[in-house]
């Protein structure tokens, strides 16, 4: 639909990115439609990038999601900036940095998003994290994973289990690491004796 707009406004000889300019210029509006935000980024450049970050701490939730989406589209997202947000009390916001992230998530202090998979965290910041955490891979992946089997929320529960069913040893990560071999017997249940064996073997814990 912002689409058709658009090209209404340039058959009529307008700027649809000077008026989203203009709009998303008075950050401390309250009535900014997060519809204006998002429309910058999709027809602006990489420079209203500038005008996209101070909206990241609006009052209005859309507003602070179509900031975080924004940025990502027009290639802006850095983990430093937006990392805070992963704590957003909005899940539309948190599920956007997590998008936004996810290329860089290796950036990200493993243990500061260890922190967010704690059961007193909000369900939308632990599933956040993990998602992060398992982007991760190698043993960084494994223990968020396997710390999550006692989760409270059933779904997270099987996102971990199934996250750890999927796992392999990284192929540049240290062989015969004693706590792989821990976490993988703390995930016995999940393996027939042949795969865990198997596993236990390519993780150079097999002994």
């Amino acid at each position: 639909m912002r689409a058709c707009a658009r090209y209404v406004v340039r058959q009529q000889g307008g700027d649809p990115a000077a008026w989203y300019r203009e709009r998303c210029t008075a950050s401390d509006d309250s009535e900014l439609p997060p519809g204006a935000v998002i429309g910058l980024a999709e027809c602006g450049k990489r420079a209203d990038a500038g005008l996209l970050r101070p909206l990241l701490v609006h009052p209005a939730a859309g507003v602070r999601a179509r900031a975080v989406a924004g940025l990502r589209a027009l290639d802006c997202a850095d983990a430093k900036q937006l990392g805070p947000f992963l704590d957003d009390p909005a899940a539309g916001v948190v599920r956007e940095t997590v998008a936004a992230l996810l290329p860089s998530a290796k950036e990200l202090p493993a243990d500061w998003l260890l922190e967010r998979t704690s059961s007193e965290r909000p369900r939308h910041v632990r599933v956040g994290a993990f998602r992060l955490l398992d982007a991760h891979g190698g043993i960084v992946a494994l223990r968020a994973a396997v710390g999550l089997f006692q989760d409270p929320d059933m779904k997270l529960r099987t996102w971990a289990a199934q996250s750890v069913q999927r796992w392999r040893p990284s192929p540049d990560g240290q062989r015969g690491n004693a706590e792989v071999g821990e976490l993988l017997d703390q995930s016995r249940h999940l393996f027939s004796d042949y795969v865990l064996r198997r596993l236990r073997w390519e993780a150079g814990v097999d002994s």
